[in-house]
């Protein structure tokens, strides 16, 4: 694959026990993936459509010939009298219809289901559309990136409906923030933006589609470039924040806002992507870094015209959480809710995971709490793609690992 998440391991000297969810909080597991005929390995974030239905992709699981772990599904979770239904929308064949779906889905307004694909040596990676007829749901491959496995993880779709990403190989085999337009001869490709050679100072690698601001303009980060001596402890760079501007002329310009471990005590490596607020200030994550080197939650204002960067949180126990990952999502009070790693240290080895809220307070301060601690047998681990909220507030999102078959789950929090 053309990235694989860099695993993190946890030793921690504290065995300390830890309540499974904060108190007046419920959790409940949804599903659980790799049953007979199922998807395994959820690979992405959820979505969720006007009637409450939540939508996700797996790595693994299905069924395709030549991969013993399949090639990955696209599902819907629907609630029918109380009870959540797990339905398989897709299994990926492998080959020239794709493998391995990665990253969140996009609904269309016409109800087609838009996402990305990592591929693998004996399948093709891309950009893909499901649409739905008679009850039945078919993929086509929009975008192959050519040498490259894969694109993504995730897009992000304009009103018009093109489709913008981490898409296409760039001009230097490191990947590009591309465009693709539908037309009545089918979807065309432009290359807005090549991420640079070797230790790229502009930076290379999102590992999450970036977002739309008021103003047309694209926001996002990557994992690597930027800054790559010290404090940065990465090898390939520590990240930046970037944002795409449209010159009105279909031409676009890369501006960096924002190199991470530009200071001592600044977040390194951001391993999602950003959400903004009603003020147009943008939040998110770092894995590392921070006063302790356990990760931060930042955020991003407009101070005359320079943008500034705001040290929300920084991780300083694993036992509460530490490097955060997946991208945050934001209530109409302005709290904040993420995942992390740390939490339980049974984890065969390694910490289980926990969903954590930040809420704003009245002196300026950020007050942290952890809504749940993720472990072998309450839940699944590794709740790597954040969560998302529903009109009533309840956070949803998915973990990668353990639960009953051991591939994963899907969750309800209702804090």
């Amino acid at each position: 694959m053309k990235f694989s998440r860099i695993a993190v391991a946890f030793t921690l000297l504290c065995a300390l026990a830890l309540p499974c969810a904060a108190q007046g909080v419920k959790f409940k597991v949804l599903h659980n993936f790799g049953g007979t005929g199922d998807g395994a390995t959820p690979y992405g974030p959820l979505i969720i459509d006007s009637k409450g239905n939540l939508y996700g992709t797996t790595l693994n699981g299905g069924t395709c010939s030549g991969d013993s772990y399949g090639c990955g599904t696209v599902f819907e979770l629907s609630l029918r009298s109380n009870i959540w239904d797990e339905k398989v929308l897709y299994e990926f064949t492998g080959g020239n219809a794709g493998s391995s779906p990665w990253g969140g889905l996009v609904l269309g307004t016409s109800g087609a289901l838009y996402g990305t694909l990592n591929g693998n040596s004996n399948a093709t990676g891309g950009v893909f559309e499901l649409t739905r007829s008679a009850g039945k749901w078919t993929d086509t491959i929009l975008y192959t990136p050519g040498t490259a496995l894969a694109d993504g993880p995730g897009i992000v779709l304009d009103k018009l409906g093109n489709i913008y990403g981490e898409i296409g190989t760039g001009k230097y085999s490191l990947g590009a923030i591309g465009e693709l337009s539908p037309g009545s001869s089918g979807w065309t490709y432009t290359d807005l933006y090549d991420f640079c050679a070797t230790y790229c100072p502009d930076g290379w690698h999102p590992v999450a589609p970036p977002i739309w601001d008021n103003s047309g303009n694209l926001w996002g980060t990557t994992f690597y470039g930027g800054i790559t001596q010290s404090p940065c402890a990465l090898p390939n760079g520590c990240g930046v924040v970037y944002e795409m501007t449209p010159n009105g002329d279909g031409i676009w310009t890369y501006n960096v806002i924002h190199q991470f471990a530009s200071s001592s005590t600044d977040g390194q490596g951001s391993y999602g992507g950003l959400v903004m607020d009603s003020t147009g200030n943008f939040y998110g994550t770092t894995l590392l870094g921070g006063a302790y080197n356990e990760g931060t939650v930042f955020k991003f204002s407009n101070v005359g015209d320079t943008w500034q960067e705001t040290i929300l949180y920084d991780f300083p126990n694993c036992l509460q959480g530490c490097v955060a990952e997946g991208t945050l999502a934001m209530d109409t009070a302005g709290n904040l809710y993420g995942t992390a790693g740390g939490g339980r240290n049974s984890c065969a080895g390694y910490a289980c995971g926990v969903i954590f809220k930040l809420a704003p307070q009245t002196n300026g301060t950020w007050k942290y709490s952890v809504l749940y601690n993720f472990s072998e047998t309450s839940g699944g681990v590794e709740p790597f793609w954040g969560v998302i909220l529903d009109s009533k507030g309840n956070l949803y999102g998915v973990t990668s690992n353990f639960g009953k078959y051991n591939a994963g789950t899907a969750f309800e929090l209702t804090p």
